[in-house]
């Protein structure tokens, strides 16, 4: 089904009337009393409703579904607009969910907001986020247009290799859930002077969450899923983009993840302390004590990545063996599904990872991962024919393994089995032929690109 942009505009009589403002607003205007009417202007709002419409997502405590909006806006449209435009607009409770942890460790309990306000926070966020995060340092890389977790290890590179092998490494202990509503609400009224915005950004901040037949309230904290929430969170941790370069420092942040760089072990524990202390009297968060510490480079973490003191680049062993995991969960014996979609699945997955990590240098160890990808999609091949006994054979030799003269009705499972004669009956060749991408292949073809367009990857080569 595709989307149909609803008009959710005033009338055309209303809004002919009204002075006719820019979807996109100079600057200056995000101060004015009027930030409202810039808001809930025809081609803002259609965009808001387009950008929920794509993401889709499953609908909150009300229940309304995505496709269910369109209808709710034709129902409630002069009112929706009215609560928007008089500031008495208020946003439903979240409804809290849990996602399992990767290795079983538990889950995350996160809460997700239902469709309607989903459309507001993208309206306000369209109108207000150019201009605050024109503000933002040039070393704040998370949440930002332009910007990524890719440019951030570039600079953390760039920093190793002009001599700054140690890190004072920070990590905000559960950064999202306490944010202090008021310190963000400051920092947003420097920007946003229309009352009637502040009075909705802070009651979508307080609004309370439904977690089964459990109602919680909101004392401090920000809902993570929000358009809003990766805005007012930069905005706060602002101040402390400014104290470092005020005081000289070079470094990374990455939302709560912070690196300082420095030349020697003892300046990144001055700094380490210095920094925690600020975080906690100023902005009142804690840093992660498991998680922060000063250190050399190459005994630190950044975005999944570990580094060593002559900037060389691996993932870590929790993301390969993750990547491990995801394979063999798509190419498990008892996943009778069709080939080619099979492949198409671990093709998604290869292409996806490859081209985060593709800065790491090593070759042996995705040379080892494209063995276990083979294997494994034989054994799965090979145990469905066995199962099919009498017609494994001919749906063996249908899916281009021509070389196969296996009686299946004849043949018991074993180990030696798929990794044996199946290499004889499935080559490398037929995977190449079925277009299964290769891991270290992807990897360096990402890395070369990088190479030819001159990025810092080339400076380091």
């Amino acid at each position: 089904m595709t989307y149909s942009i609803v008009d959710i505009s005033h009338d055309e009589e209303q809004s002919i009337e009204e002075p006719a403002y820019q979807s996109k607003p100079p600057d200056n205007l995000i101060s004015t009393s009027f930030l409202m009417e810039l808001i809930c202007e025809r081609d803002n709002l259609n965009l808001a409703y387009k950008r929920v419409y794509q993401n889709k997502g499953i609908a909150g405590f009300d229940k309304i579904t995505v496709s269910q909006l369109p209808e709710w806006i034709k129902k409630n449209k002069e009112e929706f607009i009215g609560s928007l435009l008089d500031g008495t607009y208020r946003p439903r409770p979240v409804k809290g969910i849990y996602i399992s942890k990767p290795k079983g460790r538990g889950a995350r309990c996160i809460g997700v907001l239902s469709v309607i306000d989903r459309l507001v926070q993208n309206a306000i966020f369209q109108i207000i986020s150019d201009s605050i995060d024109s503000t933002f340092s040039d070393n704040s890389y998370g949440f930002r247009k332009n910007r990524g977790a890719l440019n951030a290890i570039q600079q953390t590179r760039k920093y190793i290799l002009d001599g700054y092998k140690y890190v004072a490494d920070i990590d905000i202990e559960k950064f999202f859930d306490n944010i202090h509503h008021d310190k963000v609400m400051y920092k947003l009224s420097m920007f946003v002077r229309d009352k009637r915005v502040l009075a909705i950004v802070r009651r979508f901040l307080q609004a309370g969450m439904w977690r089964y037949d459990l109602y919680i309230e909101k004392e401090k904290g920000i809902y993570q899923g929000g358009s809003l929430s990766p805005l007012l969170s930069n905005l706060l941790l602002h101040d402390i983009d400014v104290l470092l370069e005020k005081r000289g420092h070079v470094f990374c942040r990455y939302a709560d993840d912070i690196k300082i760089f420095t030349r020697s072990l003892k300046a990144a524990e001055r700094v380490l302390l210095s920094t925690s202390k600020y975080l906690s009297r100023n902005l009142r968060l804690k840093c992660n004590e498991k998680k922060t510490k000063a250190c050399p480079v190459q005994f630190s973490e950044f975005l999944g990545y570990k580094m060593d003191d002559n900037a060389l680049l691996t993932a870590t062993q929790e993301n390969i063996d993750h990547l491990k995991y995801k394979v063999k969960k798509l190419t498990k014996r008892s996943r009778f599904i069709d080939v080619k979609v099979m492949i198409m699945e671990l093709n998604q997955v290869i292409v996806g990872w490859t081209s985060y990590f593709r800065f790491d240098y090593r070759q042996e160890t995705y040379r080892e991962i494209d063995t276990l990808l083979r294997r494994r999609i034989r054994a799965n091949i090979f145990r469905r024919a066995i199962v099919l006994r009498s017609k494994g054979l001919a749906w063996i030799r249908s899916i281009g393994c021509r070389n196969c003269n296996i009686d299946f009705a004849k043949t018991l499972w074993s180990y030696n089995l798929s990794i044996g004669r199946a290499n004889y009956v499935i080559p490398n060749s037929w995977f190449l032929s079925n277009n299964l991408r290769s891991v270290l292949q992807c990897k360096e073809k990402y890395r070369q690109s990088e190479i030819i367009f001159g990025s810092s990857e080339q400076s380091s080569s």
